[in-house]
């Protein structure tokens, strides 16, 4: 029982890390939470299914448009309001994050009306017995998307010039200045990358959930994982959404289902009570 309660939770595991993921990429460059990001991810999956019925495109087409649209919608995010809002308060930037994830919530509620949308998952749907544990092939493909995202990130900021450049400009920007990184391209680079992100895990999480205007809420779990792993750490929000996948899926089988989604929100207070910096995050000591 417990393998068969393991295997299913990294499914909802590895879309609260992509999630948790882009978080901590916007909070690390801009020093901003992004609480429209939960919206972000629901439109993101909206841009599939707008592709499909009002265009008519295909579903991998419509899949590819909607990537490219969503690093035009990071792209004018960043132009639009964070550039301009570089200098306000912290206070402002907050709130403008907020009423961007309102303003994609109305459209897609107005323009797509307020009901569930059915969406494809990416395989077949019944499960298969491996070792007496059934495993689902739709997971796994989510579960293998997700990983290799995950996986190509690590080789982007790990292994590559340019993906060095955001790390500095992540931790430094005056020191990343000075060596000739220019920040400004760098921040853009992050809002096209977390923007890209957002869709994909609403394209990963939109066949598990009702598609529906109000599922930007899942925005509160990649939080919550983003919280978990260390708000400053990329490998802490891998580690906080695959955490909290299965420590939902424990308590939604052994203790009851209704606590589910209430764990989210337990693990959150605990974790900025105990442990504000996270499993893998550190404490940020300023002079002021």
């Amino acid at each position: 029982m417990l393998a068969q309660v393991l295997v299913s939770s990294v499914t909802a595991g590895a879309v609260y890390a992509l999630i948790a993921l882009g978080f901590v990429l916007i909070h690390k460059g801009t020093g901003v939470v992004h609480f429209g990001y939960g919206d972000q991810v629901m439109f993101g999956a909206y841009l599939v299914l707008i592709g499909q019925v009002v265009l008519g495109l295909p579903f991998w087409p419509a899949v590819a448009s909607a990537l490219m649209l969503s690093a035009l919608l990071g792209a004018v995010i960043y132009g639009g309001f964070m550039w301009p809002l570089r200098n306000a308060s912290l206070l402002a930037r907050i709130i403008a994050s907020l009423a961007l994830g309102t303003v994609l919530r109305e459209f897609v509620r107005a323009y797509m009306g307020p009901n569930a949308w059915p969406f494809p998952f990416l395989l077949s749907q019944t499960a298969v017995s491996v070792a007496d544990v059934l495993v689902v092939p739709a997971n796994l493909a989510i579960v293998g998307l997700s990983l290799g995202v995950l996986g190509s990130l690590f080789l982007l900021f790990e292994k590559t010039i340019y993906g060095k450049a955001i790390m500095a400009a992540c931790d430094n920007q005056v020191g990343a200045s000075i060596v000739g990184v220019r920040v400004s391209t760098v921040f853009l680079a992050i809002w096209i990358l977390a923007s890209v992100l957002a869709t994909l895990a609403g394209i990963l999480v939109a066949p598990l959930l009702t598609l529906s205007p109000d599922m930007g809420l899942i925005g509160i779990k990649g939080f919550t994982a983003a919280i978990l792993g260390g708000f400053n750490s990329l490998p802490g929000a891998v580690l906080g959404g695959i955490t909290l996948g299965v420590l939902e899926a424990i308590a939604g089988t052994y203790i009851s289902s209704a606590l589910k989604d209430m764990i989210s929100y337990s693990i959150l207070i605990v974790v900025i009570l105990v442990r504000p910096q996270g499993l893998l995050g550190g404490l940020t000591i300023r002079k002021v």
